[in-house]
């Protein structure tokens, strides 16, 4: 079907393309989730509008990209070539001429593939990739990118690419996705902080290759395809590997803005976090879910310690595992306690509430028993007069947030609210209920707990609730201040 499509008209294929990345907005409900967040994150000066429109654009261009792509696989580069626009090549010439190689700094637009198939034929060179999961369709990936490559490595072939810049050739490097925190450095990208790979400085200083950074897009009004060289002036790398990769996001991301659209914003650029998943803003992508054998259960729970609660471990990498009877699998797995406690956790994060962070899921038939490993969020229990130092704001504001996520306390335990830093923590989600929003007695029964709890003076209780008004938009004040009428005193 791909190889068909390939050989039709230009027109028709940009018809197809755009009909795909309309079709993959509605279906791929969380690649829509992750693009959403990205977008919101890097582009906060543009209206919710703009942004949606914008998440919208970058789904149909990279459906555009992924036909523009199979047809790079599919067809010789000959065929295109009057679509290219090169710009900067004095760069790329400048640099070659000091015959030690040349890094090609890239990045993952939607043109990728096509406008590397046609600067192949100009320039030829090696590239990075990262093998697909599926080997059948990592045969058809690697088969269509040596068309246009004299080199693919795969990229844990530090050896194979090095060799390819001592012999004086281009290499293609992509530094702009997260690899996770061994060998990155947490830089900024669009303002927010990135985890990005110094693997850049490592390919430079080899056999101190010029770097030089290439941009592509296509300009759909003319139908051709604009690359262009940009030199990375020296000194670089600098030997700072934060500077450096500064730097390069900063060159990346200006190159980026030339059409936004044509960036791939579906991938998790910002997963990666200095404190782990729970700072990571894809709070609603899907668990892991894994079977853990009586080998495994016995190498995760090495060194764990019991905790009071029942079911629960300490383990020694700082997470907890908590564990419930039965396997969560089956018709009715969504009414499991763990993976209710994943969907709440997530559901009690995305509002503002600050929660346990579920890092994975497993199952243990050997037990028969389903687990979830946990990081818990920093604080201490509630203890008789610790809670004063809690600003009425913020208690009002973490019942609030609880309150219109759809949610109440079916009996407020001290135990169960983490205080750190002037902020209120849930421990455990599951001891919450559902609360009909028009249902002010559950509203004024948590409210009348939560100072009974922070130990609040008359004072302090009348600025709690005035603050919990302010903040709840489904609550009936007038309900609410007559159940509460008579256990505080009147604000000012």
């Amino acid at each position: 079907m791909l190889f068909i499509i390939a050989w039709l008209p230009y027109g028709l294929r940009m018809a197809i393309g755009n009909l795909l990345g309309r079709l993959t907005y509605v279906l791929a409900r969380e690649r829509r989730y992750i693009t959403t967040i990205n977008i919101r994150r890097c582009f906060p000066e543009l209206s919710p509008s703009a942004q949606h429109q914008l998440v919208i654009r970058t789904f149909v261009e990279n459906g555009i990209g992924l036909i523009e792509t199979t047809t790079s696989w599919m067809r010789p580069a000959a065929h295109f070539q009057h679509l290219l626009v090169l710009s900067g090549t004095e760069h790329m010439d400048a640099a070659l001429a000091q015959g030690r190689g040349v890094l090609m700094l890239g990045a993952h637009y939607s043109t990728l593939d096509f406008t590397a198939n046609l600067l192949g034929a100009v320039y030829p060179f090696g590239t990075t990739y990262r093998p697909h999961k599926n080997p059948l369709f990592d045969a058809f990936m690697l088969r269509g990118r040596l068309h246009y490559s004299n080199g693919v490595f795969n990229h844990r072939d530090i050896r194979g690419a090095f060799r390819h810049l001592k012999q004086g050739k281009i290499l293609w490097y992509a530094p702009d996705q997260d690899y996770g925190l061994e060998q990155s450095v947490f830089v900024p990208f669009f303002g927010r902080q990135a985890a990005t790979i110094t693997a850049t400085t490592r390919y430079a200083a080899f056999n101190n290759s010029p770097v030089v950074l290439v941009r592509h897009h296509r300009l759909s009004d003319k139908r051709k395809y604009v690359l262009e060289f940009i030199p990375v002036t020296p000194p670089f790398p600098t030997g700072d590997d934060v500077a450096d990769a500064t730097r390069i996001n900063k060159m990346i991301e200006t190159a980026i803005r030339m059409d936004p659209a044509q960036y791939l914003w579906m991938h998790k650029r910002f997963k990666t976090q200095p404190h782990g998943k729970p700072q990571s803003p894809y709070i609603l992508i899907s668990t892991p879910k894994r079977k853990l054998d009586a080998a495994l259960y016995e190498k995760l729970t090495t060194e764990s310690t019991p905790l009071p609660q029942p079911n629960r471990l300490q383990l020694r990498s700082g997470l907890q595992l908590w564990s419930y009877p039965g396997l969560a699998r089956g018709l009715f797995a969504s009414r499991h306690p763990v993976l209710q406690l994943d969907s709440l956790s997530k559901h009690l994060r995305s509002n503002g509430v600050v929660t346990v962070t579920v890092d994975s899921l497993f199952l243990m038939p050997q037990r028969n028993e389903s687990a979830a490993t946990c990081h818990i969020p920093r604080g201490e229990p509630l203890t008789a007069g610790s809670g004063q130092g809690l600003t009425p704001e913020r208690a009002a504001l973490f019942l609030a947030r609880i309150h219109e996520a759809g949610w109440h306390f079916i009996r407020m335990q001290a135990d169960n609210l983490l205080l750190h830093n002037n902020r209120l923590a849930v421990l455990d989600p599951l001891c919450l209920q559902r609360l009909n929003r028009s249902e002010s007695q559950l509203r004024a029964d948590d409210l009348q707990h939560m100072l009974a709890l922070l130990s609040y003076t008359g004072q302090q209780q009348a600025q709690c609730v005035d603050e919990y008004l302010h903040a709840s938009h489904s609550v009936d004040c007038k309900s609410l201040l007559a159940l509460m009428a008579g256990k505080i005193q009147p604000v000012p």
